[in-house]
């Protein structure tokens, strides 16, 4: 069977394989303009520097998101590209164009990486989905996960090496943390998310080290109704100034030395943990459909970047989620 054969077959059937099915939602949600927009800094020709570059920055991108949505190392989206129609047909290129090496992402990710990108794009995306109205602003859940890094730890004998002799291939940035009685060598992924909607509405990332509630202030949107966290998170000074705006705090107490909760106190603990415990369902879409378990990079940015492309494209495909368990409500009007 010939190249065309295939072609022409694959045109006749009716099923889709999810990777078509969810590429095919990513495409029809994203607003591509508005991204390219944000990354034209980029665009050496405006200042002189050099010719056009040969990729497009709307197939850049789309490289990034197939790359994030599917777990791919820079030489694995290289290969997809190569083998698998659906990811060109993706990306765009012509089949009489080259497919760009893995170089050409890895280029453009160091670049977004410079220039701090990521927060502007993560912005666009975010601005798209409230503009379809489904973030509701009743509250933010804040939480954050663990990553793991693909480096171990380093003793303070290798730090101080690394600090004279720095090496691209080792992560000096990660640090430890102990959890549950766990060591654990790494990251924190940090979000605040729409209650109603679960969409991710903030994001942060730090060493492991840092405690939990240090991005707290960098979670909260402003305009929300409520917050809600865990045990991690309570400060007597924010729940005084909570009340004074209005705006009801829903973070678990915590007990103290010498002062445990009360019976009202755990009854509120276990009613208010029904609603923030549905901030968890974004880290287990990372966890098992985008497959972040580890993070690779040498470096806290490319991680960083990582985790904001997995956060992105979690809210990308939430927003399909929303807007088809919508159409199938009941029009209450």
């Amino acid at each position: 069977m010939t190249l065309m054969d295939a072609i022409v077959r694959n045109s006749r059937r009716k099923k889709a394989s999810r990777a078509v099915r969810t590429l095919g939602e990513i495409e029809k949600l994203v607003d591509w303009d508005e991204l390219v927009k944000v990354v034209e800094v980029l665009d050496k020709t405006k200042s002189g520097k050099g010719g056009r570059p040969p990729i497009s920055f709307k197939k850049k991108l789309k490289m990034l998101f197939l790359q994030s949505t599917f777990n791919l190392s820079d030489e694995e989206l290289e290969d997809s590209l190569i083998d698998r129609l659906s990811f060109q047909q993706f990306v765009g290129p012509g089949y009489d164009e080259e497919i760009p090496d893995f170089t050409t992402v890895w280029h453009f990710k160091e670049a977004l990486v410079k220039h701090g990108l990521m927060d502007k794009i993560f912005a666009s995306i975010d601005g798209q989905i409230e503009r379809r109205g489904l973030i509701l602003k009743k509250g933010t859940m804040v939480d954050a996960v663990i990553l793991p890094s693909g480096n171990r730890p380093l003793s303070g004998k290798k730090r101080g090496e690394l600090e004279k002799e720095p090496s691209s291939r080792i992560d000096t940035e990660a640090r430890s943390t102990k959890k549950n009685g766990k060591k654990h060598f790494g990251y924190k992924g940090h979000i605040g998310v729409d209650v109603e909607s679960k969409i991710i509405r903030k994001r942060a990332f730090t060493p492991a080290n840092e405690h939990d509630r240090s991005e707290f202030e960098n979670l909260i949107s402003g305009d929300e109704k409520s917050v809600w966290g865990d045990k991690a998170y309570p400060k007597d000074a924010e729940k005084r100034a909570a009340r004074e705006l209005g705006i009801y705090y829903g973070v678990l107490d915590k007990g103290r030395r010498g002062r445990k909760l009360s019976n009202r106190q755990q009854k509120r603990n276990r009613q208010r943990s029904k609603v923030r415990a549905a901030v968890e369902h974004p880290f287990a879409f990372m966890k098992k459909k985008l497959k972040v378990s580890t993070m690779a990079a040498k470096n806290k940015l490319r991680n960083a970047l990582r985790f904001d492309m997995s956060c992105i494209v979690y809210n990308v495909l939430r927003t399909s989620f929303l807007i088809k368990r919508n159409a199938r409500l009941p029009n209450c009007a």
